[in-house]
């Protein structure tokens, strides 16, 4: 069995992961830090030196634990991680966003990205717009927030954070019914589906890529 250590931002995220690798053979250890979610959400902030000093210890934590991958899904610590950490790293790491990058980033129209979350637009951004330009990509992306979203979700009112997106969703849809749109933060995933079934349309989101990619490379085995 695979065992792989997930790192978190906000303890929500560990139902839709183990929902996902559901169908395949394999233990997901969890580990939550909201520690970076809160410092933007008023908290005394740290420099960027300390926290990538607090991500380097998270992942020499995670690798003791004998796993055989790491996988970032919160945004704001995919964007700490350096080529350094993954070359000095004993395990393959995955982030969040890698695999959702290369997929949106392959979209030659223009297209809708949709955020909870105002602290990860720029690092987000900066990070895409860098994959594609490794590919010789260069999507045209328009951004869009949902005002004051993030706040019901560390606030533990999934419901409201739930209608906010969807109403977003709604928004959006019905002013850009041409354009692909994706939403940027894992949280967001289960309400794309499920607006995306609603509607008969397409909504992507980082989980899809995310498992696609790390159950090719890992070679991970459905249940039997």
């Amino acid at each position: 069995m695979t065992r792989i250590a997930c790192l978190h931002g906000h303890y929500s995220n560990i139902s839709l992961l183990s929902d996902a690798f559901a169908a395949f053979d394999v233990e997901l250890i969890h580990f939550v830090d909201p520690g970076l979610l809160l410092q933007n959400a008023g908290t005394p902030v740290h420099t960027t030196e300390q926290s990538h000093a607090k991500l380097r210890d998270q992942l020499a934590w995670m690798q003791s634990c004998t796993v055989d991958a790491i996988m970032i899904t919160c945004t704001q610590y995919a964007g700490l991680v350096t080529p350094e950490d993954e070359a000095t790293a004993t395990v393959p790491i995955f982030t969040i966003d890698g695999p959702f990058f290369h997929e949106i980033a392959q979209h030659t129209e223009p297209q809708v990205l949709l955020f909870s979350n105002p602290a990860t637009v720029q690092p987000t951004l900066e990070r895409l717009v860098k994959h594609g330009h490794s590919y010789n990509l260069h999507p045209e992306i328009q951004v869009s927030i949902v005002e004051n979203a993030f706040a019901l979700l560390m606030e533990n009112k999934q419901e409201a954070y739930r209608e906010a997106i969807k109403d977003a969703l709604y928004q959006l849809h019905q002013t850009f019914p041409d354009q692909p749109i994706a939403v940027a933060q894992l949280s967001m995933a289960p309400v794309a589906d499920e607006f995306a079934m609603e509607n008969d349309c397409t909504i992507s989101h980082p989980l899809h890529s995310l498992t696609s990619q790390m159950s090719a490379t890992l070679q991970l085995r459905s249940k039997r």
